[in-house]
């Protein structure tokens, strides 16, 4: 531009410091539209179902999407604002302008512009909010981002735009150019949501490098052949035990090792079911880093049910598959908590799925899958061209969310090059059942023959009787059972708060107990597992107890004399099967005893909604004696089966509607794995002060120093928010008892709290 026409100087974002610079519009547009352009090429290279012109649209839509995701800031009234430090309030809502853009009669990029409509809180809107019958009334994505806001303001905004948009544009265009755009309509579904990651974590990526200066690290190579022979090295270096027993599992789990490590199944879909300590992690594990390595994928994600199992299984991943000169945590990343930072405070405290190897929940996996907000979408577009291990995949969601879940899963197999491996000790085959799936389909299984005398040992292991005939318990009458039963025992609860309960009243009754659930932190609950172990490789010591939550009920390697479970559904009592006589221990003193029980409400003891209809049919089955009977992967499924004919409503399951009828917000609150609005709430002292100080932190150690906690308990509690963090409470030190019942402790001293009824 000559000198008669400068560049006019406009900005993107607030200066980081005091006295600092405001980040300029064309430094920020152009590294988000690189950015964005750059995940998606990488995302496309693994889209081998997907049609060329579908790919190509998404390319250019996304690289639109960042040109213009912030038209909207070079209004006259926003621009003063970015020249001062702090967080000044905008007040016209900046995202209307690429919308408007974008959607213009000229141009027709619908997909862009659900992007950018979308690119910022509340994220993707329901569709026929904007796009109904009535034209005055039909948005098309205009105005505020948040479609409760009166009519009138939502015009009002409208109208801004429409007077202003071509002087945003000449201004656009003095600094970044002219940029032609062709029509696209949009892609809906997981593709939109991929396209969104996409922008959005481009765009919260540059952001946070406009206020910190740093750029996220670089990522660690695959080295899928080198890990592969480490972990061979790593199973030939496992004790072979020295009981005739042990050693006789010891070669089970050695054939089932090398039958998954030589199979020849190439079908992104397959199945698993291997019996209580056959080795799945690493077996499963070998055969997807073959996958890894013959298609070139990204990563490997493993999904557990349970934070703990994340835990063991990282543990023992990072002895099996980290190479010299590595950093473990940035090879392997465990995602514990429903943590998806979004505020612009908060943004470089984000997990992601970087990594070569990633540890998620099931929560967090699934919930992302459904999500419509751009904090929990910004890791989507790392999971095309993944190998998934989906473990103990029976509990990975509620029997009514698969229907919709496994439509996904089949297109990310089918469109987006995953593998997907479903294994599980008691494994649901849900896609066999026209009930449940549209179109039913066989999963080849892995390994392709069984391992030989493996059932034969399961069949004295353990028994499942109703405790009280199936008759509701006291919480004195589950203790007295529990004292009188053989020793070791475990008793599990389904909620944070029952666990707490019963565990402090079996200690002030003199009782040798310990507890594990999420009440305490990740760190926290290491030290107890560790306690637990001792306690249970300590043959002289029988009669203590430990009292948990479902974390322990599946994937670690307990094993309990006795089991008590808190009725809540059929694979959940069978998984906890698998933490008793795990070896066949008590074989030759009539083995274990798995008891189902119901507690009677009080006060302090409370009832899992989720348990409803799944608790109603566990009894059924119990009276039936169907789990002592029927091979547990029959029992599970036509339990499964029953649940999600028993949940929907009219013949229809609401959750695949909605994802029918592009109701995004619908999807997400139908999709909830667990329905509960959760706070990151930070325990460790330190971790508080750097947080405040903004020290960088890693995600690892916030994870491992925080609690999850309902938000209708923080705000009875009146935890105190941390300084200049609006997502993040502080516990208090006097509240937290790290060797017990963690944040229970002080919940259940607060004076009146036992009336709020809600569950943890």
């Amino acid at each position: 531009m000559s000198q008669e026409h400068p560049i006019p100087e406009v900005w993107a974002h607030s200066p980081a410091q005091k006295g600092g610079c405001p980040d300029p519009y064309e430094r920020h547009v152009t590294g988000v539209r690189n950015g964005a352009l750059k995940r998606a090429e990488t995302m496309l290279r693994h889209a081998t179902g997907l049609p060329d012109h579908i790919a190509e649209a998404m390319l250019d839509s996304i690289g639109n999407a960042g040109t213009f995701h912030d038209l909207g800031k070079l209004d006259e009234n926003i621009q003063p604002v970015f020249k001062k430090y702090g967080r000044g309030k905008l007040k016209w809502d900046h995202i209307d302008a690429g919308v408007a853009h974008l959607s213009a009669k000229q141009n027709q990029d619908w997909l862009a512009a659900w992007l950018v409509r979308a690119h910022h809180a509340p994220g993707l809107p329901q569709k026929a909010a904007h796009f109904g019958p009535d034209e005055d009334f039909a948005r098309r994505l205009r105005g505020c981002r948040w479609d409760e806001k009166p009519h009138d303001v939502q015009r009002k905004q409208r109208e801004r735009t429409d007077a202003y948009i071509a002087e945003y544009m000449e201004l656009h265009e003095a600094v970044m150019g002219r940029h032609s755009i062709k029509p696209h309509n949009p892609e809906h579904g997981l593709k939109m949501r991929l396209a969104l990651s996409c922008l959005v974590d481009a765009d919260y990526t540059d952001s946070a490098f406009a206020d910190s200066g740093c750029l996220p690290p670089e990522l660690p190579a695959p080295r899928w052949d080198e890990r592969l022979e480490k972990l061979c090295a790593y199973v030939q270096g496992l004790s072979q035990g020295e009981s005739e027993s042990e050693r006789l599992r010891g070669k089970h789990r050695s054939e089932f090792f090398q039958a998954c490590f030589n199979s020849e199944l190439t079908e992104p879909m397959v199945a698993c079911e291997g019996t209580v300590g056959l080795g799945k992690t690493t077996a499963v594990t070998a055969y997807l880093l073959q996958r890894a390595k013959a298609d070139n994928l990204r990563r490997l994600i493993i999904v557990a049910p349970y934070t703990n199992i994340l835990s063991q299984t990282a543990k023992r991943l990072r002895a099996a598959l980290v190479l010299p000169g590595e950093d473990p945590n940035e090879v392997i990343v465990e995602h514990h908590h429903r943590a998806d930072f979004s505020s612009k405070e908060d943004r470089d405290l984000a997990v992601l799925w970087r990594a070569p190897i990633v540890l998620t929940t099931a929560v967090s996996f699934f919930e992302t899958l459904s999500a419509n907000d751009p904090g929990t979408l910004r890791k989507l577009h790392a999971l095309p061209g993944s190998a998934v291990f989906l473990d103990e995949a029976h509990a990975a969601l509620p029997a009514a969310l698969w229907p919709q879940n496994w439509e996904w899963l089949c297109e990310l197999a089918r469109d987006w090059g995953c593998y997907f491996v479903f294994a599980s000790g008691s494994l649901t085959r849900f896609w066999e059942d026209r009930n449940i799936v549209e179109q039913p389909k066989f999963l080849p299984l892995l390994p392709e023959s069984p391992v030989a005398g493996v059932l034969n040992e399961e069949r004295r292991r353990v028994k499942y009787v109703c405790a009280n005939n199936g008759n509701v318990l006291s919480l004195e009458a589950l203790i007295e059972q529990v004292k009188d039963a053989p020793g070791p025992q475990l008793v599990i609860l389904n909620t944070v708060q029952n666990a707490a309960v019963v565990a402090r009243a079996m200690r002030e009754k003199k009782m040798d107990v310990l507890h594990l659930s999420t009440a305490l932190t990740p760190h926290d609950r290491e030290e107890i597992l560790k306690r637990v172990e001792d306690k249970l490789k300590d043959t002289n010591s029988s009669k203590w107890t430990l009292v948990a939550t479902s974390c322990v009920e599946a994937g670690v390697d307990f094993s309990f004399r006795t089991a008590f479970r808190e009725r809540f559904a059929v694979a959940s009592i069978i998984q906890v099967g698998g933490r008793v006589n795990r070896h066949g221990e008590y074989n030759e003193t009539g083995g274990s005893i798995v008891y189902d029980f119901a507690l009677g409400a009080n006060d302090l003891l409370t009832q899992h909604p989720g348990a409803k209809v799944s608790a109603n049919i566990l009894l059924d089955q119990m009276k039936d004696d169907t789990l002592n009977h029927l091979p547990p992967s029959d029992v599970v499924t036509v339990a499964m089966r029953e649940e999600i004919n028993r949940s929907a409503k009219n013949g229809k399951n609401p959750l695949r509607k909605a994802e029918t009828e592009r109701d995004y917000p619908m999807v997400k609150e139908l999709g909830r794995v667990i329905d509960a609005d959760t706070r990151l709430v930070v325990v460790e002292p330190e971790l508080i002060k750097k947080l405040i100080d903004r020290v960088p932190v890693s995600f690892t150690d916030l994870l491992r120093g925080s609690v999850q906690i309902w938000a209708q308990k923080i705000d009875a509690l009146k935890l105190p928010q941390l300084q200049g963090r609006p997502n993040i409470f502080i516990c208090p030190q006097d509240w937290y008892d790290p060797e017990f019942i963690g944040y229970m402790k002080g919940v259940l001293e607060v004076k009146g709290f036992q009336r709020l009824g809600a569950i943890a």
